[in-house]
């Protein structure tokens, strides 16, 4: 099966932007910087807007979406209905950002935010979950998505706090996020691989690719930023970089695994 692009830049995107939205309001909780919160979630929405944009360009009809979006137990309804959802929650918690209104509305905000952040990558991965193609087929699948953009997430947020000054203490938190965040996204990919048969034959490179560079790197580049704070946009970079390298390679590892069903994305 051809790789279809336009939906791992989806997944991708959506997954990155749903977890750095997840790590800013956590940081209501925690509050342990007061920087990168309004940058942040604005890159955040950016980052959604356009993987959610990136998600139509596969289709050779795409007015035959609206037919899907009828459809509520169907997978498009339910990412369109996620993308929706979380971008109406990031420009809320901008419009309060920008007025200053802080307290419980906020954090109520922020609850709401952290659990579409997170939704939002497990769900663009459930929807791929069906019995005609059994290396799909899995729970770990959507797992795998969701590691994978906790990963890219985390890193984002703390390159972003560490490039704005942020104080020694809360790069040293956000690196331990990051390094968790690495972890998470290696059992992972990991457990997908050796369940989808994925690091046999053509996705083997791939998968690889993902558990090193969207597991291993995070986890070194985290702990070493959490050691030496000082250091954590370099650091927060380098693990970003990798971080949705990974991300990516291991939606691709999907798509190559899977067979049958390049036709039928095709006619939607």
């Amino acid at each position: 099966m051809d790789i279809q692009w336009s939906l791992v830049l989806f997944t991708a995107l959506t997954g990155m932007g749903g977890w750095l939205f997840f790590f800013i309001c956590l940081n209501v909780f925690v509050r342990k910087t007061d920087k990168g919160a309004f940058a942040g979630t604005a890159t955040a929405l950016a980052l959604t807007v356009v993987g959610g944009l990136a998600s139509i360009t596969h289709l050779s009809h795409p007015d035959r979406m609206l037919g899907a979006l009828q459809h509520p137990t169907s997978g498009i309804f339910t990412e369109a209905l996620l993308v929706g959802l979380l971008a109406i929650v990031m420009i809320a918690f901008l419009v309060m950002l920008r007025r200053g209104i802080d307290g419980g509305a906020l954090k109520a905000v922020a609850v709401v935010g952290m659990a579409l952040g997170a939704l939002m990558s497990f769900m663009a991965g459930q929807s791929y979950l069906m019995s005609a193609i059994a290396a799909w087929n899995t729970e770990l699948l959507p797992l795998g998505y969701l590691g994978t953009a906790a990963a890219s997430g985390a890193a984002a947020y703390l390159v972003l706090i560490a490039a704005q000054k942020a104080d020694e203490n809360a790069c040293s938190l956000y690196g331990l996020m990051t390094l968790a965040a690495g972890c998470v996204a290696l059992i992972t990919v990991l457990a997908y691989g050796a369940v989808a048969g994925a690091f046999a034959g053509d996705a083997a490179p791939m998968t690889i690719a993902a558990a090193a560079f969207g597991g291993v790197a995070p986890i070194a580049c985290g702990f070493l930023a959490r050691k030496k704070p000082g250091s954590a946009v370099a650091l927060g970079a380098v693990a970003l970089i990798a971080a949705l390298i990974g991300s990516i390679a291991f939606r691709c590892a999907m798509w190559v695994i899977g067979a049958g069903l390049y036709d039928f994305f095709g006619l939607i």
